[in-house]
């Protein structure tokens, strides 16, 4: 589903809502000052990647994000919904860690089944995220590509690529590359 060619993974700038350990979803929360030092640093560092082609979930904060990484490296922007976030529903903007408590759910374990009715499943942005990935590689095969997306999305593509990622989720604005290797694919941070 995802081409075995390399490509490069960034995850937004840190918000607001990330630094008070709020659910965040769909919500279109804005980049902080701390955000933005880390989508400049993110851009300094990709700078010399020879990125083509920028893809980008709509929410604002991936968009900024996106922006300023494209004012470094010249790369062309592209939306695609495919790249947003899951959807919290209802526990949008709440604490994670007391909505975990609500429920008698210990903080290390991942929210998956005390999900509101009104939330995405849970596993849908597992099977939403590879194919979207696959075919952006597919129709530009001779470009680098940057993704510019949420935590939610690094873990899907993760899972399809290597298995459930462990240990703690990826960095704000920090640039991944992902490319295949002979036992499969490697995550490195660069």
């Amino acid at each position: 589903m995802i081409p075995r060619r390399p490509f490069y993974f960034l995850r937004h700038g840190q918000t607001n809502w990330n630094l008070e350990g709020r659910y965040q979803g769909v919500a279109d929360t804005p980049l902080n000052e701390t955000g933005l030092a880390q989508a400049q640093a993110a851009a300094a560092k990709l700078a010399s990647a020879k990125i083509d082609r920028i893809v980008a979930s709509p929410l604002i904060r991936a968009l900024k994000t996106a922006g300023i990484v494209a004012e470094a490296t010249g790369a062309a922007i592209h939306i695609d919904r495919g790249l947003r976030e899951r959807d919290f529903g209802s526990f949008d903007g709440r604490v994670i860690g007391e909505v975990k408590a609500e429920h008698g759910l210990p903080t290390e374990k991942n929210s998956r089944s005390i999900m509101p009715s009104d939330a995405d499943p849970w596993d849908e942005i597992f099977t939403r995220v590879p194919p979207v990935i696959g075919r952006w590689l597919e129709r530009y095969g001779a470009d680098t590509i940057l993704f510019v997306a949420h935590g939610g999305v690094f873990d899907a593509i993760h899972l399809h690529l290597v298995g459930p990622r462990e240990g703690a989720e990826s960095k704000h604005a920090w640039p991944y590359l992902v490319e295949p290797t002979v036992p499969g694919w490697a995550f490195r941070e660069l």
